[in-house]
């Protein structure tokens, strides 16, 4: 096994364990992570979850090279290397926190990206060094910009080079560096903070970010017209409606 799952409380957490190889992912790893996702997405038990490293000293260092690259066979034919689609967590309706202590590179990085949250410590590194070894940052190409902007993102993926975590946090990639001891506490905080929210809204407003990114503005005002029709008058809106109209109200800091 190259993971570990937990349940408690509502939220799972999936922990890369190779700590061994920096917790690089093989083809049993991305194989294991996309099923993770896929429970994940279907358990109506679970409203959230962490995706973590074991270790400390990486989150992930990437796709593991060894596996992934390799000299082309005798006759010179090309044989692509296929791992399991774990950036399938976008399509995860759950929320998804990673939690980064360590190394946050190449592939990492990009496990990192398909997370909606991202709480670092303050030794992370993060990077898209693959210009360096002639292959590409595919999936983290499509991401950064969204996230850090244009600049930013080639910042990072023309050089190659790393940033440190008050950079991260600066450009936006993170949004919380916290000491290590302190890292799950507050991951695990933070997922019982949006899982105490009302589940369909959490899932509809995730989908309605995501998808707002490269939709027209009309096609993203019928998708959220349809999105509050669905949620009118539903036991879930009533409920959490009759709450505020009573005064049960969030307070500032909640």
């Amino acid at each position: 096994m190259a993971i570990i799952e937990q349940r408690s409380a509502g939220v799972a957490t999936v922990l890369l364990d190779r700590p061994e190889a920096l917790n690089a992912m093989d083809s049993t790893a991305y194989r294991e992570l996309t099923a993770a996702f896929e429970r994940i997405d279907a358990d109506p038990g679970v409203r959230v979850g962490i995706v973590a490293g074991a270790g400390g000293q990486a989150f992930s260092a990437g796709a593991d090279l060894k596996e992934m690259h390799s000299a082309r066979p005798a006759d010179g034919s090309w044989v692509p290397w296929r791992a399991e689609r774990w950036d399938l967590g976008l399509a995860v309706s759950k929320p998804l926190i990673a939690a980064i202590d360590g190394y946050a590179v190449a592939g990492g990085l990009e496990l990192a990206l398909l997370c909606d949250i991202r709480i670092a410590t303050p030794s992370s590194q993060f990077g898209a060094p693959e210009v360096k070894w002639s292959l590409l940052h595919g999936f983290g190409a499509l991401r950064l910009p969204a996230v850090v902007g244009l600049g930013n993102a080639m910042s990072l993926l023309l050089s190659g080079e790393f940033i440190d975590a008050p950079e991260a946090l600066r450009i936006g990639l993170v949004n919380e560096v916290v000491e290590p001891d302190d890292l799950m506490r507050r991951a695990q905080r933070f997922a019982e903070t949006i899982g105490s929210r009302a589940p369909n809204a959490v899932a509809m407003t995730k989908e309605l970010a995501l998808r707002g990114l490269d939709a027209p503005l009309e096609q993203y005002m019928r998708l959220y017209h349809s999105y509050m029709a669905a949620l009118e008058g539903t036991e879930e809106q009533l409920e959490r409606t009759g709450s505020f109209a009573g005064g049960d109200r969030d307070r500032p800091e909640d």
